[in-house]
């Protein structure tokens, strides 16, 4: 098969979950298929603004072609839509602009999607709250697979996300929670799968002893952007009432890069981006993962984390979250401080009750999250749909 993805930004040095979920599997199913990728010239996703130069590119193997953004995401502007469109009466004009103004606008990479509609026997579009799949999944409605990574936020509700995610022949979804969500919003049941992620792990002997490196004797650890939006600023006050409480508390590790002030806190350090090899070296010997968004489709560094034998402890506001740690037992969950509290001692102060909920994650992740498994279930889906699309 001839294979379109259709996403906001791609590139190595892009880390989002999405993007970064469509890269892994943009490459793995380039061996069996014609896979080409069309994007913008974005890579910052707060501003928009042009980075890659434009025109046609490969990358690790894969034709990407990149079109220019028209303008920057104006933060008045979409602030004001979304308080519009979220809160009060609105037209479904405001709608679209929510849309245009959430970017990457780049109306060239619209038009290069119904010129080359043709050529591909499928799209598969990431992300349904951007621009490029607003405006660019109904060209090619009739043969396009969406992967809409949909979370408990309120763009889920709007009347022209319900429309857009009725029109795509297929869907991957990341969990059962965002296939129950989408459902909910559209009433509709489209052919579909659930299919997760596969992680790419650093190698064992590339490891090194992140605790003796940074001094530490053990510590809690977050992993991701270090941001409001991702529970963050929540996540340090609870921290901050439980060590004043405990005064020997681990020391919580931030690793990411940070669009928000940090507290000064003794507790809290902030190492910032670091390798991959130091990631999973200091997920490998956290005594566990803090996963503290209310907002995921689906989330690669607690799969990460499990995968190395690391329990989690998420905030169970998001659905996705406590969902995947029922189901593993390989985490506990919170809802608000005296809960956090609670099941922050239980899993420090019974070593054998975090190693078995580590174990267990580890277990659930190698049943479900090898890349076998999940490229299996992408195949059966894409072809469904391209034997439908051919009649």
């Amino acid at each position: 098969m001839r294979i379109a993805f259709v996403i906001q930004r791609y590139g190595l040095e892009v880390n989002g979950g999405g993007e970064l979920h469509c890269r892994w599997l943009a490459q793995r199913l380039a061996r069996n298929h014609h896979v080409e990728i069309f994007t913008t010239c974005a890579l910052d996703y707060l501003t928009w603004a042009n980075h890659y130069r434009r025109g046609t590119t490969n990358v690790a193997g894969i034709p990407v072609h990149r079109y220019r953004v028209r303008r920057q995401r104006s933060f008045r502007k979409f602030h004001d839509i979304s308080n519009l469109v979220f809160f009060d009466d609105h037209s479904p004009a405001d709608e679209e602009e929510w849309f245009r103004l959430n970017g990457p606008e780049s109306p060239k990479l619209i038009r290069a999607l119904h010129t080359h509609a043709k050529e591909f026997d499928l799209f598969v579009f990431y992300a349904y709250r951007y621009y490029q799949t607003f405006f660019g999944l109904p060209q090619v409605a009739q043969r396009a697979v969406l992967v809409p990574t949909a979370e408990e936020d309120h763009a889920i509700d709007l009347a022209a996300s319900r429309e857009l995610l009725r029109l795509p022949q297929g869907m991957l979804f990341l969990t059962p929670e965002e296939r129950d969500l989408v459902e909910q919003a559209t009433g509709k049941t489209c052919q579909h799968e659930i299919i997760g992620s596969g992680v790419q792990l650093v190698p064992q002997e590339k490891l090194f002893d992140f605790k003796a490196k940074r001094g530490l004797a053990r510590y809690l650890l977050y992993v991701g952007r270090v941001d409001k939006n991702k529970g963050c600023k929540r996540l340090f006050d609870y921290y901050q009432r439980y060590a004043a409480k405990r005064p020997s508390a681990p020391p919580l590790i931030l690793l990411g890069k940070s669009v928000i002030n940090i507290p000064r806190h003794p507790g809290i350090q902030h190492l910032g981006f670091v390798t991959e090899e130091e990631k999973f070296s200091a997920l490998r010997q956290a005594e566990l993962l803090i996963m503290p968004s209310p907002y995921e489709s689906l989330s690669v560094i607690v799969l990460e984390a499990w995968a190395l034998g690391r329990p989690v402890l998420a905030n169970a506001q998001c659905k996705v979250l406590q969902g995947q740690c029922i189901r593993s037992n390989g985490g506990l969950f919170y809802k608000g401080y005296s809960e956090f509290e609670e099941a922050l001692d239980l899993m420090l102060h019974q070593p054998k009750l975090r190693n078995k909920m580590g174990e267990a994650g580890q277990a659930y992740f190698q049943a479900n999250y090898l890349w076998p498994i999940i490229e299996q279930k992408v195949e059966a889906l894409l072809e469904r749909v391209s034997r439908q699309t051919d009649r």
